[in-house]
């Protein structure tokens, strides 16, 4: 019959075989193992036990022993960093969890079922403390076939391993393996100082400083920091020293315990012989060899286990090294500051010498430049006569030419004026466009077609209105209705042509086109009819009504009459159309009547109903279409 130990060491096999087919970068958030084995050597603490995990997983899938090795160093690691008294405080403590989870795992498949117990009890202990059941049903399983082998008889607790694990042996030779290390380094430290070998000694305190860093003892820490600043200083390194000194001194004083423990100690130091001797000017120079005396003291009464002894000669030796230091750092300082002095008396002779070459040149460049002035005096001396008797000669024949310009600037003057006063009373006769076409072409040039909309505008009633009003009184009439009414007419492009006494013609389009000079022409009667009854209501004026007529079509425009009388005319038969169709508002009592053609034209016809009708005009063979608007 196939024993269970076969079933397990198969599914192991199984399991190993199964994954090592995965990446081994699969570990480590996607890094290789030899990058985690070279971070391990640059992380410390809870970092460190974060990578053991990772190599040891990785190494575990392959089947590799270094497996063991990892998940120890991670199980003594995380029982540094983390109180055993009170597992399951700390989200962190999950990391422990794991570790002892793989020490259990490869303890199991090395059939070693005793510790892999250990670890798996110790696991799921902190496992309900942390309420994380990540691994419950892992250790629930191995427990229970380790339980199941101890029941079979397979695997005994032996009294031996049973006492061990009562009295925790291994957690304190854990624990002193580890102060072991950190004692060796400091050792090794000692004797490379003792051989005056200060690098290899300062390297050998780092080390021990980082095992101490995994096991949180910052006040041994600093005490080392000193020892480095010390041997920092004899290297000639001060501004390292000092920076060590202040780092490892701050972080003493910010501990309130050590920081009295020091200062206590500094008392009873300075009632000793000790104390005296620090103080005592006369015996300064012996304060070396009495820090070494203090050292072998401390050193003596701890390898006869007097620590508290130890612990005062000890802190007796730092305050004499810290004295020292800060006496070599001074006196580093001095010199430094000298050798400034020194520096900046040398640079101010140098400054000096360069004085001196420097006004002997000045010396010798102010002659020169006496001589060159001299020399070009006498030139600038006959230059001045030629032309002193030159600006003689000429200046009869200057005053004649400034006469002159003067005169032709007073002639352009006038003639700009002039040519102002004529461009000015040329637009306030006939629009801004019309003007500047007159201004700018032929006089002799022929007459042009253009696609134009007309309008017609009359006052109704002007005749009864007027006849009882003074000429005053009429022309400010006319100013009134004519003056917001030719406003609208420009603000849409349009020009006018004429401007009889009770209305005008306008054209929009020529001479010059702005687009669609239909649909402005449309807007632009629209907008006078509302701002008609807009004055008309508020009383702006007298109750006034118009009638307005446009039409659109090919015109000929262009400056008639002879030499001595011109104007600038629009001519053609949709100009008579457009007057026939602005007298029917007088037919159909309306405002507003467009022809078909402006209809066409228009962009937006939303808003007009297309009711067309056919009217016969007088002078035109044929009846049109019209629309009446308004």
């Amino acid at each position: 019959m196939i024993k269970k130990g076969y079933f397990r060491h198969l599914l192991f096999v199984l399991l190993a075989l199964c994954l090592s087919l995965c990446p081994i970068e699969f570990y480590g958030q996607g890094k290789t193992v030899e990058e985690l084995e070279s971070s391990l050597k640059s992380s410390f603490g809870l970092d460190k036990l974060i990578v053991l995990n990772e190599l040891s997983s990785a190494y575990m899938i392959h089947g590799d022993r270094k497996s063991l090795k990892y998940a120890k160093q991670a199980v003594n690691l995380g029982e540094n960093i983390f109180d055993l008294d009170m597992l399951g405080s700390d989200a962190d403590e999950k990391h422990l969890l794991r570790a002892y989870v793989q020490l259990g795992q490869i303890h199991f498949q090395q059939d070693n079922f005793i510790r892999s117990k250990e670890n798996f009890e110790k696991a799921s202990v902190l496992e309900q403390g942390l309420n994380n059941n990540a691994y419950s049903a892992d250790i629930s399983f191995h427990l229970s076939e380790i339980n199941t082998l101890i029941e079979e008889g397979e695997v005994k607790e032996s009294i031996f391993s049973t006492k061990i694990k009562d009295l925790k042996i291994g957690d304190k030779v854990k624990g002193v393996g580890n102060d072991i290390k950190i004692q060796a380094e400091i050792t090794l430290a000692k004797n490379a100082e003792k051989k005056k070998n200060f690098s290899q000694a300062i390297d050998h305190y780092e080390n021990a400083i980082n095992l101490l860093r995994d096991a949180g003892n910052d006040q041994r820490i600093n005490e080392l920091r000193l020892n480095i600043s010390f041997l920092l200083d004899s290297l000639g390194e001060f501004e390292k020293a000092q920076e060590m000194l202040g780092n490892a001194l701050e972080e003493m004083e910010l501990t309130a315990s050590l920081n009295d423990e020091f200062y206590s100690a500094d008392e009873d130091l300075s009632q000793s012989n000790f104390g005296q001797a620090l103080m005592d000017p006369a015996v300064s120079d012996s304060l070396k060899s009495e820090q070494e005396n203090l050292k072998n003291l401390s050193e003596q009464f701890a390898k006869e286990k007097n620590f508290e002894k130890s612990l005062e000669y000890f802190k007796a030796y730092q305050i004499l090294s810290r004295k020292l230091i800060e006496d070599s750092i001074f006196s580093a300082n001095k010199r430094q500051m000298q050798e400034q002095e020194l520096v900046m008396l040398r640079q101010q002779k140098q400054i000096a010498d360069f004085n001196v070459d420097s006004l002997q040149k000045e010396k010798r460049q102010q002659v020169r430049l006496r001589n060159t002035i001299i020399g070009i005096s006498i030139v600038i001396l006959v230059s001045a006569l030629i032309s002193l008797f030159s600006y003689f000669s000429k200046k009869k024949e200057h005053q004649k030419l400034t006469l002159a310009y003067r005169d032709l600037d007073e002639t352009k003057g006038k003639l700009e004026d002039a040519e102002q006063k004529i461009v000015t009373l040329l637009k306030q006769q006939l629009s801004g466009d019309i003007a500047q076409e007159l201004l700018s072409s032929d006089a002799q040039k022929p007459g042009g077609k253009h696609f134009v909309c007309v309008m017609f505008l009359d006052i109704r009633g002007f005749s009864k209105t007027v006849e009882h009003l003074s000429p005053e009184e009429i022309i400010a009439f006319q100013n009134k209705v004519f003056g917001f009414i030719i406003d609208i007419v420009l603000k849409f492009h349009g020009t006018i042509n004429q401007l009889l006494g009770d209305g005008f013609m306008a054209t929009f389009g020529a001479p010059v086109s702005h687009g669609n000079d239909v649909n402005n022409a449309y807007l632009a009667a629209k907008e006078i009819l509302a701002e008609l009854a807009q004055r008309n209501a508020s009383g702006e004026i007298q109750e006034t009504r118009v009638g307005i007529g446009l039409h659109a079509g090919d015109v000929v425009t262009g400056n008639v009459g002879n030499d001595a009388r011109k104007q600038y005319s629009v001519t053609g038969n949709p100009v008579i159309i457009a007057a026939r169709v602005e007298q029917l508002n007088k037919t159909y009592s309306s405002q507003l009547i467009i022809t078909e053609k402006v209809y066409i034209e228009l962009e937006d016809k939303s808003d007009i109903e297309p009711d067309f009708s056919e009217v016969q005009v007088k002078g035109q063979s044929k009846p049109i279409k019209i629309l009446m608007i308004a």
